[in-house]
C-alpha cells in the first residue's frame, strides 16, 4: 500500500514543475575570474520559473564581473558528471561549484560506486579548477514528497553519502554540509510545487550557504567581496 501511495505522489507531483528550464550562464571569456557550476537539477534551478534565481544566477547577480559556465542536467548522477568533466579538461576556472549526488541517493547507487565516482569527479575538477565547492541535497528524507517509511530510508542514504563527501575534503575541496546547516529548522515552505525541488526561497537559502562558506574560505573574487 505504501509503495502505491508513494508512486502516485511521485507521478502527480513531478508534473508540477518545469523541466525545460535552461541552466543559468553568464559568459564573459575575457573576465579575470572564471567560475564553473555543474551538477544535477539543483544546479539547473529546477522548481523555478526564472533561472536567474538559481544558485548560479544569484552568484552572477552578486559577482557580475565573473565569467560563469554551467554544465548541469536534470537527472544527472556522479557518473554522468564524470563524462561532462572529461569533455572540458581544456578549460580553466578559479572556482568550481558542484551540486551533485541527489540522484545517486534517490536511485540507490551502491556506496562503493558513489565513493569511486566522487573521487573521480573531484580528480577531474581539480585539474581544471583551483578551488572546489561540493554539495548534495542535504537530507532528501525531509522532502514533503516522501511518506513514511521512504523518508527514513532516504535520510539514511543521505547520511551515508554525506559521510563520503565529508571524508574527501582537502585544502582545495570544501563540502557544504546542508544536512547540518538545515538541522532543526522548518523549510517545508521552501519547496517547489513538486514537493521535491526547491522554490526561490529554498535556492536563496542554498546560495547563502555557498556564499558564506566561500567568504570563510576567502575564495570569493577579490575585487568584489561583499
Amino acid at each position: 500500500m505504501f509503495i502505491g501511495i508513494q508512486l502516485a505522489r511521485v507521478y502527480f507531483c513531478t508534473r508540477q514543475v518545469n523541466y525545460n528550464l535552461q541552466s543559468w550562464q553568464h559568459l564573459q571569456p575575457n573576465a579575470s575570474y572564471k567560475v564553473l557550476f555543474a551538477g544535477d537539477s539543483t544546479a539547473v534551478g529546477t522548481g523555478l520559473d526564472d533561472n536567474s534565481l538559481s544558485t548560479a544566477g544569484l552568484f552572477s547577480r552578486d559577482y557580475p564581473q565573473a565569467h560563469l559556465e554551467n554544465y548541469s542536467r536534470n537527472g544527472l548522477k556522479l557518473r554522468g558528471l564524470i563524462e561532462i568533466l572529461k569533455g572540458i579538461q581544456d578549460k580553466k576556472f578559479d572556482l568550481a561549484v558542484l551540486q551533485i549526488g541527489a540522484n545517486d541517493i534517490l536511485n540507490f547507487t551502491p556506496m562503493d560506486q558513489i565513493r569511486h565516482d566522487e573521487n573521480r569527479v573531484l580528480e577531474l575538477t581539480k585539474h581544471i579548477a583551483s578551488r572546489v565547492i561540493i554539495l548534495h541535497s542535504g537530507d532528501i528524507g525531509e522532502a514533503p514528497l516522501l511518506i513514511w517509511p521512504f523518508n527514513w530510508i532516504f535520510t539514511w542514504h543521505s547520511l551515508q553519502v554525506r559521510s563520503i563527501y565529508l571524508s574527501n575534503q582537502d585544502h582545495r575541496v570544501s563540502y557544504i554540509d546542508i544536512y547540518t546547516l538545515n538541522k532543526g529548522k522548518d523549510y517545508s515552505q521552501d519547496y517547489a510545487k513538486d514537493s521535491l525541488h526547491l522554490n526561490k526561497d529554498g535556492y536563496a537559502i542554498w546560495y547563502s550557504y555557498i556564499k558564506n562558506q566561500l567568504k570563510q574560505l576567502h575564495w570569493l573574487p577579490e575585487e568584489s567581496k561583499v
